[in-house]
């Protein structure tokens, strides 16, 4: 409706404007940056090197805890390069001019002279032995590595009737919200205070990571993030131009801003994504599962992004491998390598669209080798429901779900047995169509132990007050920040149901650290397990209190009082005995007349981290898909999720997170895609280039739902933004294999672009033609 308030809407008076000196090499020594034509350019107030900042402001750095990760190799990541510049877009300068037209044109004039060094191309590269070290204090260019057996595998795959093998390769891209990162900062030196305006889903994070990396006390930095213009992650990190920009408001004194454009978003951002995962499967001649392997090599970028590392996607991808299915035995090798690219940030999923699609393509390539049905496969092999509580190969407590019932209800909704008929039908005629299955689970809402048990130094609870006021309105100020979860519904919901009382009456505050308590943010699909669950805590809080008033007031035991509409009712016969705002109004307005032993007042602050290392949403996704072998096109015919992410709290959020999950999915398998150049240079720096699915590719959804409570939650709630928008990579390139089926192609990368479907075609007819 135009009514957002984002992150370029902040006007500030007098503000500069910021703009950043790109590196045209992805790897090169520094020799000299001169910025004197620079400052001398009409409107330029400021042009900044690291060598003028010095030890201003401290590098990024990410430190795993080295008993949980001590093959894990820390590097400084400078916010503006010193010595050697690591990728291609790297910052080496800041202008601050009057407007940004000014700082551009000023960036132009800022000479930088380099010595090209010989670049790391990929991970593969990387760790050969002969390979240039990317941070000269490594002995090699590998960032993690990870060894793990869990059972006796070699056994395993020794005396399995059937094994299938096969290397998975995923393709660099990025998160891609509406609203590119940015930030604002304004000074005010008599108090010492730093206000920032940043695009960001974790505002007490980037709080904290400002003041220590400027030196300045915590509680004179405040960090405000307005609406947000989507996430999908990019923004739980701490990027080098936020602190820069916070650094330049001080220093300058005088409020500035930097919006990046949509080419540093695609060129020089975090990226994501890129892996190659070599997986094996090992089956009995009845389809059971005896065991897996897989070997996950994921390019890590030049640096480690703040505070999650970017080693953070391959491991996660490694855990999450087995899915829903029982597997006995497990052996996992990971190796997280350094390039020369923009580092690794975790895209939605967080390793779990390669995971899914690696074990999703085995179980199909295994389902044909034995000639058995890939549906009945799976449900061979899937957890049901008498298994939970299920532990898994990797030591993970799946509590609830309905794995088996998912897809029997996707089969139900394809009507399975009728496509298969009709695609047989249709081959005759010349036309290829296919049907693809993914089912999936994951770890949404890790703990703050689940967190450090993987190396990861960072917290993971939050916090909610619930404010009465006089009038018996309710004010939420939560620690969580939507970026589209529309957390202002969800929690006055939850809130209302505890307290009796309409969801027009309630509102939630977000987003101002001034204002909010300290927490984690919104990352991880955790809004709804930890900022309901704080929320229902502090509410519950304010019931308890709300009832003994009441019993006080009306002399009316408070066990046998309930609240509903506004009020305060006997529970035998529903009567209404006082409202909640005349409650309210004493509590606040007239202490005096309060009984004896009730405190003042109707407020109160509650934390909330899970009790369990994480909840365990499921489903099971089936697509069916065209190929057009003249052109390669996939056409998407049919796409049916079905969904269990256990309490749902709003099916109309539920269903806006699901619709765009399947979308970001569907550009993950068959569009996009960063493509570099031999000097590492990204080809894909517009949106003509770096292809995005549209509304065309949406119009065939179709989705339902089961709830399988979570035992260890507030709510019974669990995660809904991870799973959607991580299995269609696994139903999609399941679809394309099917559809293929007669040319004998083997899918196992993507995205499954026309090019690339059609090349997979084409090779195999000339295969075919030379035996």
């Amino acid at each position: 409706m135009g009514r957002g308030y984002y992150i370029n809407d902040v006007q500030l008076p007098g503000a500069l404007a910021v703009a950043f000196v790109p590196s045209l090499h992805a790897h090169a020594r520094l020799l000299r940056v001169d910025a004197s034509r620079a400052r001398n350019c009409p409107g330029v107030h400021a042009v900044l090197t690291a060598e003028d900042l010095g030890d201003a402001i401290g590098p990024i750095r990410v430190e795993y805890d080295s008993t949980s990760a001590p093959n894990h190799r820390s590097c400084d990541w400078p916010v503006l390069a010193r010595d050697k510049v690591r990728f291609m877009g790297e910052s080496v300068a800041v202008v601050a001019a009057e407007d940004r037209y000014r700082a551009e044109d000023a960036v132009s004039y800022v000479r930088v002279d380099y010595e090209p060094l010989a670049r790391v191309a990929n991970a593969e590269k990387a760790l050969e032995p002969d390979a240039p070290l990317i941070h000269e204090s490594w002995a090699d260019n590998c960032m993690h590595s990870l060894k793990l057996d869990a059972g006796n595998v070699e056994h395993a795959f020794q005396h399995a009737d059937c094994v299938v093998s096969g290397t998975f390769t995923t393709a660099r891209q990025l998160a891609l919200p509406m609203e590119t990162v940015g930030c604002a900062a304004t000074y005010e030196s008599t108090s010492d205070s730093l206000t920032v305006w940043s695009s960001t889903q974790v505002p007490h994070v980037l709080r904290s990571a400002i003041a220590l990396k400027l030196g300045m006390p915590e509680h004179h930095v405040r960090v405000i993030a307005p609406d947000i213009g989507g996430g999908f992650a990019l923004k739980i990190y701490v990027h080098p131009q936020e602190l820069v920009v916070a650094y330049l408001a001080r220093h300058l004194g005088r409020p500035v801003k930097w919006i990046q454009d949509r080419r540093e978003n695609l060129t020089s951002g975090l990226q994501s994504r890129q892996q190659v995962i070599r997986g094996s499967l090992a089956l009995s001649k009845e389809g059971i599962i005896l065991g897996l392997k897989g070997n996950v090599l994921s390019d890590a970028g030049a640096y480690s992004a703040f505070p999650w590392g970017s080693a953070f996607e391959g491991l996660h991808a490694a855990f999450c491998m087995p899915g829903p299915y029982k597997i006995p035995v497990y052996g996992l090798d990971v190796k997280i390598a350094v390039t020369n690219k923009p580092p690794n940030g975790v895209y939605r999923g967080v390793g779990l669209p390669h995971a899914i699609m690696v074990m999703e393509r085995l179980l199909d390539l295994g389902a044909q080798k034995l000639g058995i049905d890939p549906a009945e496969l799976r449900l061979r092999n899937l957890i049901g429901r008498a298994d939970h509580p299920y532990v898994t190969v990797v030591g993970e407590e799946v509590e609830s779900g309905s794995h088996q019932e998912c897809l029997q209800k996707a089969m139900e909704m394809v009507d399975y047995r009728e496509f298969r008929a009709e695609q047989q039908r249709q081959r005759r005629h010349g036309r290829y169509l296919g049907i693809g299955i993914s089912n999936f689970i994951y770890d949404s809402a890790p703990n703050s132990q689940a967190l450090l048990a993987a190396g990861m130094n960072v917290s993971s609870y939050d916090s909610a007050t619930v404010r009465v006021d006089a009038s018996g309105k309710v004010t939420i100020l939560i620690s969580t920040k939507p970026s589209g979860q529309r957390h202002e519904t969800i929690f006055a919901q939850v809130a209302a149901e505890e307290l009796g009382m309409p969801v027009s009456d309630i509102k939630v505050v977000h987003g101002d650290t001034l204002v909010v308590p300290i927490g984690s943010g919104t990352w991880g699909d955790r809004g709804a397990v930890t900022g309901s669950g704080a929320v229902i805590l502090a509410a519950r809080k304010i019931r308890d209190k709300l009832l003994r008033v009441a019993a006080q007031l009306t002399e009316v035991p408070d066990e046998n009082l309930e609240l509903a509409h506004g009020m305060v009712r006997r529970k035998s016969d529903k009567v209404s005995l006082i409202s909640i705002a005349e409650i309210a109004r004493r509590l606040i307005n007239a202490p005096g007349r309060l009984p004896v032993g009730i405190e003042p007042g109707l407020e109160t602050t509650c934390q909330y981290d899970p009790v369990v290392p994480s909840t365990h949403p499921n489903g099971t996704h089936v697509v069916t898909v065209e190929v057009d072998i003249e052109t390669g096109k996939v056409k998407l015919l049919r796409y049916i999720a079905v969904e269990d992410s256990g309490t749902i709290i709003n099916p109309l959020v539920v269903k806006g997170q699901i619709e765009g999950g399947i979308a970001q999915g569907i550009g993950s398998s068959l569009y996009e895609e960063i493509v570099y150049d031999d000097d590492n240079r990204a080809l894909t720096g517009s949106l003509m280039d770096y292809i995005i699915p549209t509304g065309a590719d949406l119009q065939r959804l179709e989705i339902a739902h089961f709830e399988s409570p979570s035992p260890h939650t507030l709510g019974g709630f669990k995660g809904i933004g991870v799973g959607c928008s991580s299995a269609p990579l696994g139903a999609i390139a399941n679809a394309v294999a099917d559809a293929l089926y007669p040319f004998g192609v083997e899918v196992n990368e993507v995205p499954l672009t026309s090019e690339r479907v059609l090349n997979l075609i084409e090779n195999r007819n000339s295969e075919s033609t030379s035996a």
